[in-house]
């Protein structure tokens, strides 16, 4: 089913994109075909995608999949699909993939995700799959271009942070491409990317002291690690010094230079410590 028959039928049926739900449908076969390859989608692959709108990329990937399970909010595109979807390996769940019910896909073994998402949704929806990654075997997703630089950034650029550091420890994401903004109806401001995600071991212990280190640190990221850990926490210059010493960190590095796991650490410590990180003060 081609794009342009996609869209032309969708038009004579009345649905059109809605702004309010960040709607841009993919309409390049192209990109289509490189997301395909990009996945790795075979024969005996059971396929998540959320957000599947006018079916661009979900008829193809029934196509190659074993099975397809599209999670779509917009009650008009449920039923186009459905419609469409006529003697295809594909299951049409109308609901909010961030209320859904994961449990739906225990049934299936390990399932590759495969999604263009909505723009003002996608790192909510990443942290819901890194969270619940024992379901998943790979993420293959697309990004604002931006976001999709932010989460591949290397240590010491000016895309890090903390968005790249929660993935990473999460994750091994791999920049696939860039698609342009033409790629869309209607066209998005901005272009886009496609990010593959190697799942990865997923970090012990509490989260939340982790994501309150990783954003406090980046917050004071031109300071250097023992001053910004002085601004965040209740600890004196020498206990600072002589934990980051105990974990092998150099004090003197600044937040945009520490790496992942060496953010991980300075959360446990932190944690065995009893200390709860806060923003630093004056941020």
């Amino acid at each position: 089913m081609r794009a342009r028959d996609l869209i032309r039928e969708a038009r004579s049926k009345g649905i059109l994109p809605k702004k309010g739900l960040g709607q841009h449908f993919l309409t390049s076969e192209g990109v289509v075909k490189k997301i395909l390859e990009g996945a790795e989608v075979g024969p005996e692959d059971v396929v998540l995608e959320i957000g599947p709108g006018l079916g661009t990329l979900t008829f193809p990937l029934a196509e190659r999949a074993k099975r397809v399970i599209a999670v779509e909010v917009d009650k008009g595109l449920c039923e186009f699909l459905r419609e469409k979807a006529k003697g295809l390996p594909l299951e049409v769940v109308e609901a909010d993939f961030l209320n859904w019910d994961l449990s739906a896909l225990r049934g299936y073994g390990k399932v590759k995700v495969v999604s263009n998402l909505p723009f003002f949704l996608s790192t909510e929806i990443l942290f819901r799959l890194l969270e619940n990654q024992g379901l998943f075997s790979d993420l293959t997703l697309m990004f604002q271009w931006e976001v999709a630089r932010r989460i591949t950034a290397q240590p010491g650029s000016k895309d890090y942070g903390a968005l790249t550091v929660m993935v990473r420890l999460y994750s091994e994401p791999k920049l696939l491409f860039k698609v342009s903004k033409g790629a869309f109806f209607p066209p998005p401001e901005v272009d886009a990317g496609v990010v593959r995600f190697s799942l990865r071991e997923p970090p012990k212990g509490g989260i939340e002291t982790l994501r309150r280190t990783v954003e406090g640190l980046f917050s004071l990221r031109r300071k250097t690690l023992s001053n910004a850990l002085r601004k965040m926490s209740p600890l004196s210059k020498e206990e600072i010094q002589g934990m980051l010493e105990e974990l092998g960190i150099d004090p003197m590095k600044r937040p945009e230079a520490v790496g992942p796991e060496e953010f991980l650490k300075i959360a446990r410590a932190l944690e065995e410590k009893g200390c709860s990180p806060c923003r630093g003060r004056g941020a």
